[in-house]
């Protein structure tokens, strides 16, 4: 039994959890709609009973525009565990930890993984290319709703253009756009799995944290 002193250590700022939560439902929404709509396809519903379906997805997918937007700002701007400084792996340490987590992972949970306050840097790593194809989807999925449903912002790129040149643009976008939603699945079953690893072996809360903020770490490993 670990009988190591801890201590709660204020972690997560608010708007980090409520952006965390916001933008997890709201992805979590566009895979149920876009999947059901191809499922509908390919069940031969009919193609004006399938769009009001991708309507939707092509609405929550603006709204996520405007929530992820707002966590990159906070990215910049948020307290020192929000900021990109935090989960973009660029000092020599976070890749130390890196290498000593995938150790860890690959012994099978043996001994600790690497001791951090903020960002676990392995899962962080993860989270910058994360937000990468975030970025991509949500370009890719405003020009492609510009192009089949005429909606702003993207029919300011797509507006005027011809029916075969709009063909031409859907066909170039749904490609990119289809492997950033792959990439999104294998993601969040990564962080699924690295979530259960750490609540089970490191019991800091980790779960916990993104509701109320605070991490139960033991008292040694405060703070990096």
């Amino acid at each position: 039994m670990d009988d190591t002193e801890r201590v709660l250590v204020d972690v997560w700022d608010w708007p980090t959890r409520i952006l965390h939560w916001l933008n997890a439902g709201i992805v979590i929404a566009l895979i149920v709609l876009i999947i059901g709509a191809e499922w509908m396809e390919e069940l031969g519903v009919a193609r004006e009973l399938r769009r009001p379906v991708k309507e939707a997805h092509a609405c929550l997918g603006h709204l996520f525009m405007v929530t992820l937007f707002l966590r990159i700002i906070w990215g910049f701007i948020g307290n020192r565990y929000a900021r990109f400084t935090d989960i973009v792996p660029l000092k020599g340490w976070q890749w130390q930890a890196i290498g000593h987590n995938i150790k860890w992972y690959l012994s099978g949970f043996k001994g600790r993984a690497a001791k951090v306050t903020g960002h676990d840097p392995l899962a962080a790593l993860f989270y910058t290319v994360l937000f990468i194809v975030l970025i991509g989807q949500a370009l890719t999925g405003m020009l492609l709703s510009g192009a089949e449903f005429n909606t702003f912002p993207g029919s300011l790129f797509t507006g005027g253009m011809s029916e075969e040149a709009l063909e031409g643009l859907e066909e170039a976008l749904e490609g990119p756009h289809k492997a950033g939603f792959l990439f999104i699945l294998l993601f969040i079953a990564a962080h699924l799995i690295g979530l259960v690893a750490h609540e089970l072996k490191e019991k800091t809360g980790l779960l916990t944290s993104m509701v109320n903020g605070k991490k139960c770490l033991r008292k040694e490993d405060v703070d990096r």
